[in-house]
């Protein structure tokens, strides 16, 4: 808690770092960033520069390293999962230890893991349970079965285990009582196999998320955090999988609840990831040299000012899903802008450069990124467009001479950082043999 007073002391300094889900990227950023602005949190001047993102597992991986008992056995080549079971998302990530001498450097090793299977699906699996059990009885109207599942998720759901036979909510009085559907002075009981039933889904989510991100790997520890990674029954699932391929499944020594919210604040602090996995492929389209392998765009062929004969649409891959990027790894998007010296649009266009940035979920990258409509291709999505204002390289416009006649043409590179937790870009510039460097926008595409 902070009171008004360190607030107003602290707000226009502070730093603000949010904890989001594995499977969330720019899009979402982009939609709490402008409700941190709205909401007061942070001043739209200080957003870029005081608004971080990480996610949860790596939050909560630098959480465990502070509480929990995993430098006991962390070594050098130490190759571990990370499954950070919240109350919605469950995210698995695989770290390789670099060096357990501290500081304690880890790195990714593949494209993390998010799936909806946390907490609240086994309450709405439960919800489903009672009101079939209680169908044809007065408890089982809306208001009796939303007792019954406050009391579940607080303790039914928490203290139930693989070997436990009686499962308790105690959630009315001594008047509620009806020995037809096995309710007596406000409690009733459920089997093992009734709240087992309950859990029988997500936990096997969890297991198929698990099991696609640790295959074929060398992966000996498992740990286990979030406030559903508290649940006994989850661990001895987890054991039950993964132990008979030499899998520990380590748990938080301290309440992980928070582990996110802590997690982040250390991470602030520490930073022992240094390497993340390209959760995508990620790319833009380009136009390229016409060859024999685009012939089957062979009618959209275009000639430059400068005669080179192009085709457009063609993706061009930055950085292919699963390689593991160090925490500052940036790509560097090199252009070249050809006008006809008679051209009216070269200002507007410098002043609104804009470069889509696009994603696919393969390692093995299309040819093309836009179709024959300058649509994505399928299974291709814009994550966001990067633009800057690039009015000031006016005078950085060289006139050459073309097949056709003069024209002009600027050079210039736009920087593209990808291994840190959240995308950002800038753009660099010759000046008379001098690098300059500017500004640019990352603009999510949902929010466009």
């Amino acid at each position: 808690y902070i009171n008004t007073n360190t607030w107003s002391r602290l707000q226009n300094s502070m730093e603000i770092i949010l904890a989001t889900p594995n499977g969330w990227d720019i899009k979402e950023q982009g939609f709490l960033r402008r409700v941190a602005i709205r909401a007061g949190l942070i001043s739209s001047s200080g957003a870029e520069t005081r608004l971080t993102f990480i996610t949860e597992a790596e939050a909560s991986i630098h959480f465990a390293l502070h509480h929990g008992s995993i430098r006991n056995w962390l070594r050098q080549g130490a190759m571990f999962a990370v499954v950070d079971a919240g109350g919605s998302t469950v995210d698995s990530t695989l770290y390789v230890c670099k060096s357990a001498q501290t500081p304690v450097r880890l790195e990714e090793v593949a494209s993390s893991k998010c799936v909806q299977a946390g907490g609240i699906f086994v309450d709405e699996q439960a919800e489903i349970v009672l009101k079939q059990k209680f169908r044809n009885s007065r408890f089982g109207t809306s208001e009796y079965i939303a007792a019954m599942i406050r009391v579940f998720e607080l303790k039914t759901k928490r203290l139930f285990t693989a070997g436990k036979s009686s499962n308790v909510i105690d959630f009315g009085g001594p008047g509620d009582t009806d020995n037809a559907v096995g309710v007596r002075r406000g409690k009733v009981s459920l089997t093992a196999a009734e709240v087992a039933s309950c859990f029988a889904v997500p936990i096997k989510d969890i297991r198929d998320s698990v099991r696609s991100l640790i295959d074929s790997r060398n992966v000996q520890y498992l740990v286990l955090v979030g406030g559903f990674g508290e649940s006994t029954y989850l661990r001895q699932e987890l054991e039950s999988a993964f132990g008979t391929r030499g899998v520990s499944v380590i748990v938080a020594e301290e309440p992980s609840r928070k582990a996110a919210a802590e997690g982040a604040s250390i991470w602030h602090i520490t930073h022992n990831v240094k390497a993340r996995a390209a959760r995508y492929t990620y790319g833009m389209h380009i136009w390229n040299d016409y060859t024999d392998t685009y012939r089957e765009r062979f009618d959209l062929r275009q000639t430059k000012p400068s005669g080179r004969v192009v085709v457009d649409g063609i993706f061009s891959t930055w950085v292919k899903k699963d390689v593991v990027l160090a925490d500052d790894f940036a790509h560097t998007v090199y252009y070249c802008q050809e006008w006809p010296v008679n051209s009216s649009a070269i200002i507007s266009e410098l002043k609104d450069m804009s470069l889509n940035v696009y994603i696919w979920d393969s390692a093995t990258p299309p040819t093309w990124a836009l179709d024959r409509q300058c649509n994505p291709m399928p299974g291709i999505r814009q994550l966001c467009t990067v633009t800057a204002d690039l009015s000031g390289l006016y005078s950085s416009l060289t006139l050459r001479n073309g097949p056709s006649g003069q024209y002009y043409q600027v050079d210039y590179s736009v920087l593209i950082s990808l291994g840190g937790t959240q995308l950002s870009a800038r753009v660099q510039w010759d000046d008379e043999g001098v690098t300059r460097e500017g500004p640019a926008t990352i603009i999510p595409d949902a929010l466009k």
